[in-house]
């Protein structure tokens, strides 16, 4: 008997045992599936530092903070430059922004709220600009003037959403009632309690997928995770920019232009204008070099006269007046890094062409460094702005691209301008250390295709030369010296006559090549004439650009202005290239 009750208190016991541990057990299940209510702050979880904001770039948190400043948010011009691509130009010296759109130039002082527009002012609510250290920080009310962005500002924390252009966006909402949570658990803790058909973004990143969540951003702009089962599939939706890019409208001709350099040096050199056109029915444009950068404040020195624009215009030719920065004395970089000597120079040669009605403006600033290039460009997009309104062709003259000339920035100047003057000569210079060919057709192809590269054909106009260069080596006693002669057409042909030389056909340059020696020594020549020019033009022809220009008039032979109709312009039969006199 008392057997049998010990078994049944044992079985008892072990019963009480396993109630405990079943209840334990289910305690423990509970408290695990039973989601943490605990709250967490925003502001806790992303901290910013006094005087910052977040910056988001549509669903994505940027590498740098945001200024904030008086209610306002500004980003600093590395971040401007990276996102947003702007042609914003500073001048530190004057503490001046500049902007320019087709027909207007914006300048915007650095702390005033406000900017100008062709001088009328414009109020903004905040400063538009900041100057903190050398950092210069731009207003996002400024940039959604000027760039094609938009910004939402949100306090606790303090952060900026920016969406640029347009974009289609991973999208998924809430099928119930729901939290996000700064973690990918049910016991992290809470950042918001979101209601049903709550709009949130797909974010992928660390911990998206874990434990059955996916990693969201509200449209607020704050992560967290949120339980897959609780959102419904992922769908696109397109947020679409109205912004509309500035258009640069370009003053082109309809027919191709033929461009003739006139070198004027003195007024009286206006004179010899009927001389050189009177002959040749090709040519459309003449551009004197009548106007020279003659101070650092921006001054241009003029010898043009009406007589000669009216006596070119009977001739049927437009007349745009070159500028060149060829006085030493005066430093480019100076006039074209201050905002104050470029809006100078900018409304002389305005002036200058209204006054004598001109029909274009053509800018000849050559030998520029490196640090002058962005200056340069800034120079162009003003200027251009003046001649749009007045309706003036602007047109630009440059070596032939290379490497080590990118800040020309051919792409920029092709974005305002209308021509793009690219002159194909000079492969071999006065002070060459090698004789060579003064515009190979290599040199010359390849300068054309990769123009092509930066601005578009019907801007371009690939200039020529009519003349070349005799080479003489000399040997001394201290080793063989290197000197030319520039020689027009009729003289080169002369220098080979004179000597009792026959020029050879070269298919490589696609030119006549002579050598010979005479008391002066060893002279080597590669004839610039009509059937090397024909290989030149057949090729700007053949890529349909804008047209050609000729460095100068007078040094040609005037058989070849019939190579400059491009219509009838055909090659000649192989047999035809084969020795010239």
């Amino acid at each position: 008997m008392k057997k049998r009750t010990g078994i049944k208190i044992a079985v008892g016991i072990i019963v009480v045992i396993l109630f405990v541990v079943a209840g334990m057990t289910i305690i423990r299940i509970v408290e695990k599936l039973t989601p943490n209510k605990e709250q967490v702050s925003a502001v806790e979880l992303y901290p910013v530092a006094a005087g910052e904001a977040h910056l988001f770039v549509w669903q994505n948190q940027y590498e740098k903070n945001a200024l904030y400043r008086d209610r306002m948010a500004y980003l600093d011009q590395e971040t401007v430059q990276a996102l947003l691509h702007t042609d914003f130009y500073f001048d530190e010296k004057e503490q001046l922004l500049s902007y320019v759109k087709p027909t207007e130039i914006i300048r915007i002082l650095v702390g005033e709220d406000g900017y100008y527009v062709n001088k009328e002012r414009v109020a903004l609510s905040a400063p538009a600009v900041l100057l903190e250290g050398e950092m210069l920080y731009y207003s996002l009310e400024l940039l959604t003037a000027f760039a094609d962005v938009r910004y939402q500002f949100y306090p606790e924390p303090d952060r900026v959403l920016l969406s640029i252009g347009s974009k289609d966006l991973l999208y998924m909402s809430t099928t119930k009632a729901t939290a996000l949570r700064e973690r990918p658990d049910l016991k992290a803790r809470v950042i918001f309690a979101l209601t049903d058909n709550t709009r949130v973004l797909y974010a992928e990143g660390e911990g998206d997928g874990e434990n059955g969540y996916l990693r969201v951003m509200t449209e607020e702009g704050i992560y967290g995770y949120i339980r897959k089962k609780d959102l419904t599939e992922t769908f696109y939706e397109t947020i679409t920019s109205t912004w509309q890019e500035p258009e640069f409208t370009h003053l082109l001709s309809e027919e191709k232009v033929i461009l003739g350099w006139h070198q004027v040096t003195t007024a009286a050199a206006n004179k010899n204008l009927e001389g050189l056109i009177k002959s040749n029915g090709q040519l459309n444009v003449i551009s004197p070099t009548w106007f020279r950068l003659s101070t650092e404040a921006g001054t241009v020195s003029s010898i043009a006269e009406e007589d000669y624009v009216s006596k070119a215009k009977e001739y049927g030719l437009s007349v745009w007046g070159l500028v060149d920065n060829f006085d030493s004395s005066v430093s480019t970089y100076a006039v074209l890094s201050s905002t104050s000597a470029r809006e100078h120079l900018v409304e002389e040669l305005i002036s200058l062409a209204l006054k004598y009605q001109l029909d274009g403006i053509n800018i000849d600033f050559e030998n520029l460094s490196l640090e002058t290039g962005p200056h340069f460009i800034q120079f162009l997009r003003e200027l251009s702005v003046r001649c749009r309104v007045e309706g003036l062709v602007l047109s630009v003259d440059n070596y032939v691209p290379t490497d080590y000339a990118a800040y020309y920035d051919w792409r920029s100047q092709g974005k305002v301008v209308d021509y793009v003057v690219i002159m194909a000569y000079d492969e071999h210079y006065a002070g060459s250390p090698v004789a060579g060919s003064v515009a190979s057709y290599g040199y010359l192809t390849k300068a054309v295709d990769d123009i092509l590269t930066m601005v578009a054909k019907e801007q371009v106009i690939m200039a020529v030369p009519f003349y070349t260069r005799l080479w003489t080596e000399k040997e001394t006693p201290e080793g063989t010296k290197l000197s030319s002669a520039a020689l027009s057409m009729q003289i080169a042909e002369n220098e080979l006559k004179k000597n009792k030389i026959t020029a050879e056909w070269d298919d490589v340059t696609k030119q006549y090549y002579a050598e010979y020696r005479n008391s002066s020594g060893l002279n080597k020549i590669w004839l610039e004439e009509k059937d090397s020019l024909r290989e030149k033009l057949l090729y700007i022809k053949n890529a349909e650009l804008a047209g050609a220009a000729v460095w100068r008039l007078g040094l040609e032979k005037p058989e070849v202005w019939e190579l400059f109709d491009f219509e009838t312009l055909a090659p000649l039969p192989s047999e035809d290239t084969e020795e010239a006199q």
